[in-house]
């Protein structure tokens, strides 16, 4: 995004990632930013509740104290939160738009002399809040998948000795429906 006015770079960072060191840190690259001359990142904290096999700390912590953690490094957070596939997409399209003006904005203000309002910008970020392996199997073999640490990785295991895991794999992947979205030679 640097050097490049016209770009936004939307950047989906996972909750076990955001607890890594190097991320950790990197929070605060927004201060390098200048909406004058540089194009935008946006963040998309995902937050689903766990790392490989435990939960994670952000995703824990209450929304007003994510909130000021955010705040205290730059961000202004909009959350989007939900278990419906169809209702999160529509109030993600709102809050993408939403963020989206808010970089024009900071951006319009920078770049026509207002620099007293964007010294210090508190940039749009997004943070999603949705189950973990949302919209896989909520069970496989008898043990909770979908919310919990299993969805993880591989979920499914053993697809070529295990028909039954190879059947919900199938069932999985089809309900995004892609043949509404490729063509026979798997074009768009």
């Amino acid at each position: 995004a640097f050097d490049n006015p016209d770009l936004v770079v939307a950047c989906v960072v996972g909750d076990g990632e955001a607890e890594t060191g190097p991320l950790s840190a990197a929070w605060h690259s927004n201060k390098f930013l200048n909406p004058a001359r540089d194009g935008a990142v946006l963040p998309i904290l995902h937050l689903n509740g766990y790392k490989i096999a435990n939960p994670t700390i952000l995703a824990r912590i209450p929304e007003d104290e994510l909130r000021a953690l955010f705040i205290g490094y730059g961000y202004e957070p909009l959350f989007v939160e939900g278990h419906d596939p169809t209702i999160m997409h529509e109030l993600m399209a709102t809050v993408l738009d939403d963020a989206l003006d808010r970089i024009r904005a900071i951006q319009d203000a920078a770049r026509h002399g207002a620099v007293a309002l964007v010294s210090r910008p508190k940039w749009p970020m997004i943070v999603l809040r949705s189950p973990k392996g949302w919209t896989g199997p909520k069970e496989v073999d008898g043990l909770k998948t979908e919310g919990f640490w299993r969805a993880h990785q591989v979920p499914l295991s053993g697809l070529a000795e295990n028909p039954a895991h190879l059947k919900l794999l199938e069932e999985w992947l089809k309900s995004y429906r892609p043949d509404e979205l490729f063509d026979e030679a798997g074009a768009p």
